[in-house]
């Protein structure tokens, strides 16, 4: 019998189809030859519940839970009256509270990975070692957003920087280490929380370098004699769209240029 980890994500890591995804599944499916996988997620799409079985194989036991956006939003408020980021209210769950520290406390599970800041909340204290994969420093990310915005939500973006930036210094500290999705993110991270920056590390996300070979034959979708640009990325978030409207303003005519075709 393998050693128990608790495995806590904000989202339900499967179908491996968008970012966050595609990390935490394959955290998830690394980890499930070492230890006893105990999985704790929300789901916030109603079409992912048809993939809980597809995660069984990887899991000793599953706790997922549902997550209304609407509803999470309007909870996610209480963080105004309490003082805390907006973002932790948001995912707050008393039963996956309860589930985690019975784990613990049962000795089922003594190491723990939590996916994510937000997951920070739920892990229990009493565990032999703690690993958080912060995946990005999202503070930073509320702090660019408010600057795009008008006020009230300029307000409210900057006060959930300066507030996640808080919680995600504690976290850091509290943690045996804590990961991040690249080194610049990592180095930003050990500039804010200069106490933890020995234990701040990144984690890089890997590639299938068999399935993305150049030298296998893929059909092209593309007809004969044309050179195409593909941008993957879901495109109701705030970045990618920035990345694509600065791609397609200030890089694409530079290419035209050289290359007319």
């Amino acid at each position: 019998m393998n050693e128990g980890l608790l495995f806590l994500a904000h989202r339900i890591p499967f179908p491996p189809n968008k970012g966050d995804k595609i990390r935490s599944f394959h955290l998830l499916r690394h980890l499930s030859a070492r230890y006893d996988i105990h999985l704790g997620a929300f789901v916030d799409d109603p079409a992912d519940w048809q993939y809980q079985d597809a995660l069984q194989p990887y899991c000793a036991s599953l706790r997922l839970l549902p997550l209304h956006p609407r509803r999470a939003r309007l909870a996610s408020l209480g963080g105004l009256l309490t003082g805390e980021a907006l973002t932790l209210p948001y995912y707050r769950s008393r039963e996956l509270k309860r589930w985690a520290a019975g784990l613990a406390a049962s000795g089922t599970v003594t190491r723990g990975l939590a996916f994510s800041s937000a997951m920070a909340q739920f892990m229990p204290e009493n565990l032999a070692r703690r690993v958080l994969d912060m995946v990005d420093v999202d503070s930073d990310k509320w702090t660019q957003y408010a600057s795009t915005q008008r006020w009230p939500l300029s307000w409210v973006y900057a006060r959930e920087g300066r507030r996640l930036a808080a919680w995600e210094a504690r976290a850091a500290c509290d943690f045996d280490a804590t990961l991040l999705v690249s080194r610049d993110e990592a180095a930003l991270l050990q500039r804010r929380v200069p106490l933890a920056r020995h234990k701040i590390g990144a984690f890089e996300n890997g590639v299938d370098a068999d399935y993305f070979s150049p030298l296998r034959d893929y059909p092209d979708p593309y007809p004969p004699g044309v050179q195409g640009v593909v941008f993957t990325g879901a495109m109701d978030y705030w970045p990618n769209v920035d990345a694509v409207t600065w791609f397609a303003e200030r890089i694409f005519p530079a290419i035209r240029d050289a290359v007319p075709g």
